[in-house]
């Protein structure tokens, strides 16, 4: 699906009745880079944003299709999944991390009293 956003843009400043100059001046552009813009067959989105807002039309319709519906649900469904998932292992590596804290402390406290003792060969027999 192509779709030449200037010529969308364009129309949609002529239904509104809305000059070159006044556009300009809603999107903080010159007259001659709104001309620029009726000419262009592709558009930064900042810059979509920012004339959707100053002619009141949702612009980004024209590139919402079918295909990327099926990927924004699926999407949506695999996003709640692994914000589970995260949630879960961080919930898992805060209880990791209390374990290692405890094992500290008793490593300390083994250290100060001198550590386990080694059995000996002796000790063996």
């Amino acid at each position: 699906m192509k779709v030449h956003i200037g010529e969308k843009i364009k129309k949609r400043a002529d239904e509104l009745k809305i000059g070159t100059t006044e556009l300009g001046r809603l999107i903080n552009t010159s007259k001659q880079n709104v001309y620029g813009i009726f000419k262009r067959s592709s558009i930064d989105a900042e810059l979509l944003y920012e004339v959707s807002k100053a002619l009141r039309f949702n612009f980004f319709q024209f590139y919402d299709t079918p295909e990327l519906a099926k990927f924004e649900s699926k999407t949506g469904k695999e996003l709640d999944t692994l914000r589970k998932e995260n949630e879960k292992l961080k919930s898992e590596l805060r209880v990791v991390k209390e374990k290692n804290e405890l094992l500290q402390k008793i490593n300390k406290l083994l250290d100060r009293k001198g550590g386990v003792k080694k059995k000996s060969k002796r000790d063996n027999k």
